[in-house]
């Protein structure tokens, strides 16, 4: 289904869930990233898509989406920053949960349901993940990333190690993430930083085991040796952040540990980068 065949859509209910997706172009994806949402099982959402630097020509399709369904609510914005836009989200969302998704990922159909499901029944939780396939440019699955910690103890001790939430899979209560501050930090981890800000606060985590996504990966996704000397210096300052603040070891041993994967990943990808065809042969 394109972004010009949605039957018109004109109901005026108050949205239970509010979905948010930054977008600044559309790498072939976007179109079958939107259907995934308005055809969940759950009806009673909204969409919020905030365009970031995009086009006139992609403004143009999600205006048109929006006068056919009343559940996409399009913002148009000149800021490129991830945390930024998705605080925009989250300042304009109307629903008591509110869900994350990509520009270029599939929800399964039930996704919205089952979370809301899960949340309404275990009203301690703040957030709740789930599981994930990885799928190619052409929707095929390809893989399966290792297991997720389900259970909010567990989700409690890892996370100085790693964010344990799939970002785009996640649900949260709009009032919790808010009451931390939402999204602050800088280009890269700003999930993560959010979560610790949220387990300071006593907030709990969950994931289900169910498969909620299908997680795409392509060539449009940015591996530039720039981006990962910028992640790996972001995560260091957050981890720091975090020990200074709470004292817990974890965080320097995971401060130590992130630094040793990451230089062997940089080194790798500076030697693709030198000698790509050698490599690319080995």
């Amino acid at each position: 289904m394109s972004l010009n065949n949605h039957a018109a859509i004109t109901d005026t209910a108050s949205p239970l869930v509010s979905v948010i997706m930054a977008v600044n172009r559309d790498d072939g994806f976007l179109h079958a990233a939107i259907d995934s949402v308005l055809t969940q099982s759950l009806k009673n959402i909204e969409l919020l898509v905030i365009a970031n630097n995009c086009t006139d020509e992609l403004w143009k399709q999600l205006q048109l989406l929006a006068d056919r369904d009343f559940r996409v609510r399009p913002f148009r914005t000149p800021f490129g920053q991830l945390p930024y836009n998705l605080n925009m989200g989250m300042q304009h969302a109307r629903g008591e949960f509110v869900a994350r998704m990509d520009a270029d990922d599939l929800a399964l159909s039930n996704r919205l349901e089952l979370q809301v499901r899960f949340l309404q029944t275990n009203t301690e939780i703040s957030v709740v993940g789930g599981s994930y396939l990885h799928i190619d440019e052409h929707g095929r699955v390809i893989g399966r990333p290792v297991a997720l910690k389900l259970e909010p103890r567990k989700i409690h001790a890892h996370m100085p190690f790693e964010s344990c939430m799939p970002h785009p899979t996640v649900m949260m209560r709009r009032v919790d993430a808010i009451r931390v501050g939402g999204y602050a930090y800088g280009l890269y981890a700003e999930d993560w930083d959010l979560w610790l800000r949220m387990r300071r606060a006593g907030m709990r985590f969950a994931n289900l085991s169910n498969i909620v996504l299908h997680y795409r990966i392509h060539t449009g996704q940015s591996t530039s040796l720039q981006s990962m000397r910028r992640n790996m210096a972001n995560v260091q300052a957050l981890l720091l952040r975090e020990l200074i603040l709470t004292g817990n070891p974890k965080f320097a041993v995971s401060m130590l540990r992130h630094l040793g994967v990451e230089c062997l990943r940089l080194i790798y990808a500076q030697v693709r980068h030198t000698f790509p065809k050698q490599v690319a042969a080995e």
